[in-house]
């Protein structure tokens, strides 16, 4: 059996620092609750709690533990659910981190649509990748083949010849391309961009 030794809600936190302690002596645990747990667990100073109430306590502890961890990674900057996920299991049990995640999904806190069509938009508007490269760096950074289609669909069926004469300004500015070996060593230049052989051979055609 425990005791509630102590109880300290911090209202502008919406948090309670619960001090438990083994009935009869032992070492106090401390932890953090948010006030509606604190409520719905029934604590208040000098309740006494079974084993299982008190594994429910850490539990919902644990919870909030993941919540704030996850709060203070996306501070400093975004990350795709899995990425999120995979960063929080270092420290918490999976299902933990499982149902935090969603928790800040639903919350508006962590939206994969909205960060990989960010993303993609920068490597194609930026960096000038095609495609096949957007999509690469999308999986790389952990979004789902649902997601990395949607955010890659804008740019698929574009006229990709802007962005092509601007890359190979940027990598051969003054390269001759009726040169073959010239020509060859951009197309596959072109080709790790993301753009596909047709439209490569179909862009020097055109432009030279």
């Amino acid at each position: 059996m425990y005791i509630v030794e102590r109880l300290k809600v911090v209202e502008e936190r919406h948090e309670a620092t619960v001090v438990l302690r083994p009935e009869g002596g032992g070492t106090a645990e401390t932890v953090r609750l948010t006030v509606p747990d604190c409520e719905a667990l029934g604590l208040a100073e000098g309740a006494v709690l079974s084993e299982e109430s008190r594994d429910a306590v850490l539990a919902s502890a644990e919870k909030l533990a993941c919540v704030q961890k996850a709060l203070s990674l996306l501070s400093y900057g975004d990350y795709s659910s899995r990425r999120l996920t995979e960063k929080l299991r270092r420290h918490f049990p999976p299902e933990v981190c499982v149902r935090t995640v969603e928790l800040l999904k639903a919350r508006g806190y962590v939206d994969d649509d909205r960060l990989a069509a960010r993303y993609a938009q920068s490597y194609a508007r930026i960096r000038c990748y095609g495609p096949m490269r957007i999509r690469q760096e999308l999986f790389g950074k952990g979004f789902s083949a649902d997601v990395v289609a949607r955010a890659v669909e804008p740019y698929a069926e574009e006229d990709h010849g802007e962005r092509i004469a601007e890359l190979l300004e940027r990598k051969f500015p003054s390269a001759d391309f009726s040169d073959p070996v010239v020509r060859r060593k951009a197309s596959e230049f072109l080709r790790r961009s993301g753009y596909g052989w047709e439209e490569i051979s179909s862009y020097f055609r055109e432009a030279f």
